[in-house]
């Protein structure tokens, strides 16, 4: 379910190896492609207390960053997990290629990386298979690195995404990293490309280096600090230190003229600290990238900040939940900042749950951490060099620990419903659902949203066992309730007869749980678990009435549970073979009705009918259900020829008997005057086989087989009577077989 990783954090310090340059194959291109899982645990922390999607970003855009602009690389990034919650529709096909694999856009992937939010689920073999996409036109060699600590969530086939990258005929070199693998998940990976797992934060950075042969920097970059004040250079009173924000290292700049502050630093992302005698506490900008080929010169104004005020509702939040925060006085324009909630002890590069702000004033809604703790919601300014500056902070605020009650039964059968009467913070995504006991956090089985009321209705697993109720945050899966529950075991008993006759319809009485959607069902003895043939829901009561198959054999009657398909009860049941007559006469003219006397099991939709003599089973023409009795009476085709009358089974089709007849050919013959006046009623002399429907008209000469204008039933006798048409012009008259509309005979007739 919400199985996510903690990977990109895991990434992020994985990606801090110092890089200098990417070591490809010698006289062609290199494609890396990184497949990361931005999934909903990365909003937990790290062992150090740090966020994980905070070390994440900043790691990755200093992996970037030290990353050399060298022609022959190209260097692409897809993200799995960051766009759709785990339990939400559309959360397993969540993978988007963000910068594809077709030259180094360093901007591009530093503000991809800066833009990701964790929320989803581990859609790994699906990212695979779009990799192979993503790749295939790719020349020279080509690198996947799929960095996970966690395996497949959503039901795919890694192993045949992974075998699918290398039949597709094109040089992929895959590297799979894992973070603190379990040995279940370690053995999911055994024999897919290159695979190694990482114990520790400085294991993984060691891991990604050799994924991409990455290589140490060959020396530090002359960055350069301009500093000023109401237009100014700073000469006094200032300081500039740049803070790796994931080490923590520091450099502090020497102090040059004209406002300039000076150093050399390693290419990466770093975090600038202004310390100014002038202000009460520094200037705190992150997100600044130094990278080769980059100017990597910046400027920044020390006049006084504009003072954003920010007053957040309600100043007690229940942790997870979600507050509105009303800000005034921000810089206006279209997205010109953002609010975003952190820790109050937290740097200005912390923050979690973020919305963007438009305008000088207005309001957004943001979540607070499932973690309770002392918080204040922050105005980020987007600044054009590059990074951002906090120049707003709400009041500092205290949320609360989220508590929940659960009242439900001490125990229930297996797979039944049963109600659970619940309190809690009813946050968004919050759900109830039952579990074994001490399963792992995020496990689920049966689920109800919070959303849906109080109380909520699950079912209980199948297996009966010691279980439990919980009350789960829907941000990061933890538990905040639970009870224990007893999954008892069920049974159920049947009474069917010990035989029944092929296609025959017959009734079982049952005793069970009756479950929704538990069903009973006849299949054959031995069939696998699941399988069924006829079945009827239990809610339809007892007995109750299934249909046995065409097919004589040993079969066998199931009670099966509509959760898990397990077989309750069973009974034996032969399905004896049956038998059919027909009585025909050998020879029936074209068109004409005819009696069939039968003889046969009269099952349920069984009939007769009159196909061509080796038509396919299940063919017919003319047919009537045996239910209207014997004889049975059917139509013979207009075509003289060969044919024959079957008994046909309602259930599969299957002929249980067939007679052959002939189908022979009828005439007719018309008088009828040479000429009429228009409209003129007039008298057609006929004879034929006068067979039902059968009919005389009047058409244009020529006139397409079926057309009809005036006609009347060969059954009202001959002559018949016809009308001219009101328009004048050549015509015939026609004797027309009902079966079919073919032409038996016709005269010319002219209308004057």
């Amino acid at each position: 379910m919400l199985r996510t990783l903690r990977s990109a954090a895991i990434i992020a310090t994985l990606l801090l190896v110092p890089a200098g340059a990417i070591a490809w194959a010698q006289g062609g291109p290199t494609h890396v492609l990184l497949v990361l899982d931005a999934s909903g645990s990365m909003f937990n922390r790290l062992a150090d207390g740090q966020y994980r999607i905070t070390a994440a970003k900043d790691a990755v855009s200093g992996f970037v960053s030290r990353l050399p602009a060298a022609p022959d690389l190209h260097v692409g990034l897809r993200v799995y997990g960051a766009r759709v919650a785990a339990r939400d529709e559309g959360a397993c096909e969540d993978s988007e290629l963000v910068v594809p694999a077709d030259g180094f856009d360093r901007d591009r992937l530093l503000g991809a990386v800066r833009g990701t939010q964790a929320k989803g689920a581990t859609p790994i073999a699906y990212s695979l298979e779009l990799a192979l996409d993503d790749l295939r036109d790719a020349d020279g060699r080509a690198i996947v690195v799929l960095v996970t600590d966690g395996i497949e969530s959503c039901g795919g086939d890694v192993r045949a995404a992974v075998e699918d990258l290398t039949a597709a005929g094109l040089e992929v070199d895959l590297r799979i990293i894992g973070f603190d693998l379990d040995d279940l998940a370690i053995r999911s990976f055994e024999g897919l490309g290159t695979f190694e797992n990482a114990r520790s934060v400085e294991e993984l950075a060691a891991a990604l280096g050799r994924a991409v042969d990455v290589m140490p920097v060959a020396a530090d970059l002359p960055v350069t600090v301009t500093l000023t004040r109401r237009g100014e250079p700073v000469t006094d009173g200032a300081t500039v230190e740049f803070v790796d924000p994931v080490s923590g290292a520091s450099k502090r700049f020497a102090a040059g003229s004209d406002g300039e502050f000076v150093a050399d630093l390693a290419p990466g992302s770093y975090r600038a600290e202004l310390a100014d005698a002038f202000a009460t506490s520094a200037l705190v900008v992150s997100g600044l990238v130094v990278a080769p080929e980059a100017d990597n010169a910046f400027a920044f104004e020390l006049e006084p900040e504009a003072e954003v005020t920010i007053e957040v509702e309600p100043t007690d939040p229940v942790a997870g939940s979600t507050v509105t925060a009303r800000f005034d006085g921000a810089p206006s324009g279209e997205r010109s900042g953002w609010l975003a909630v952190a820790p109050a002890d937290a740097g200005d590069e912390v923050y979690l749950e973020w919305s963007y702000a438009s305008g000088s004033a207005g309001s957004v809604d943001l979540r607070v951490p499932d973690e309770p703790g002392t918080l204040e919601v922050r105005y980020h300014l987007a600044l054009p060099e590059g990074g951002t500056r906090v120049i707003g902070r709400s009041p500092t605020f205290a949320s609360r620990a989220a508590t929940a009650t659960l009242d439900g039964p001490d125990e229930v059968p297996a797979g039944s419903g049963f109600n659970v009467e619940w309190t809690g913070p009813d946050n968004d995504r919050d759900y109830l659902t039952i579990v074994e006991v001490d399963a792992r956090e995020g496990a689920y089985t049966s689920y109800q949203y919070t959303r849906d009321g109080s109380p909520a209705t699950l079912t209980a697993p199948i297996e009966p066992g010691a279980y439990e109720i919980r009350y789960v945050t829907g941000r990061s899966d933890a538990t905040v309730a639970s009870t224990p529950i007893t999954v008892t075991a069920v049974t159920a008993s049947l009474g069917a007869p010990e035989s029944v006759g092929a296609g025959g319809q017959f009734a079982v009485e049952w005793i069970g749980p009756d479950n929704d959607r538990d069903y009973l069902t006849i299949v054959p003895e031995d069939a696998r678990e699941g399988s069924y043939d006829s079945y009827q829901y239990t809610r339809d009561g007892s007995p109750v009435t299934l249909t046995a198959p065409d097919e004589p054999g040993a079969y066998e009657v199931r009670y099966v549970t509509g959760q898990g398909d397990r077989t309750l009860a069973s009974a034996p049941i032969t399905v004896i073979a049956v038998g059919a007559t027909v009585t025909v006469a050998p020879e029936i003219p074209a068109g004409s009705e005819f009696s069939v006397a039968w003889t046969g099991p009269d099952n349920d939709r069984d009939y007769l009918t009159i196909v061509e003599a080796g038509a396919r089973e299940g063919a017919y023409t003319s047919y009537q259900y045996t239910r209207d009795g014997s004889p049975a009476t059917l139509s013979a085709p207009a075509e003289p020829g060969a044919y024959e009358v079957r008994y046909v089974t309602g259930r599969e089709e299957n002929t249980l008997a067939s007679v052959p007849v002939t189908v022979t050919a009828v005439s007719a013959s018309l008088a009828a005057p040479a000429s009429v006046d228009a409209g003129e009623r007039f008298e057609v002399t006929w004879e034929g086989p006068d067979n039902p429907r059968d009919y005389v008209t009047i058409v244009e000469a020529g006139a397409r087989e079926g057309a009809y204008r005036s006609y009347q039933y060969t059954r009202d006798g001959s002559p018949a009577a016809l009308t001219a048409p009101d328009e004048p012009g050549a015509y015939e008259v026609r004797y027309v077989t009902g079966v079919g509309d073919r032409t038996l005979a016709s005269v010319p007739i002219s209308v004057r």
